[in-house]
């Protein structure tokens, strides 16, 4: 059995070609990406525009007392359960 050197390869690439080729890869992957432009966008509707009421209301403490609390609790407890058994409590 005998060893061949790789190095007689004419597909075999020297380390510093590949490391190059690898470089010149990335470079032109950043500039491909640097050309890629955000379509991404955000839309808020007129009520929630308009939130200087609840931000009023959250610092004066309105939601903060027990009848308000009871009041969303319900609402919410309501929506769940009917969510899960198709009716309402």
């Amino acid at each position: 059995m005998s060893i061949e050197s790789v190095k007689n390869e004419p597909n075999v690439l020297p380390v510093d070609a590949n490391v190059e080729r690898q470089q010149t890869s990335k470079t032109n992957q950043t500039v491909e990406a640097s050309n890629v432009k955000s379509t991404d966008t955000l839309s808020l509707s007129e009520e929630a525009k308009n939130i200087s009421p609840i931000m009023a209301n959250i610092n004066s403490d309105v939601y903060n007392k027990p009848e308000v609390l009871r009041e969303v609790a319900m609402k919410l407890m309501q929506e769940l359960y009917s969510e899960d058994n198709g009716t309402k409590v």
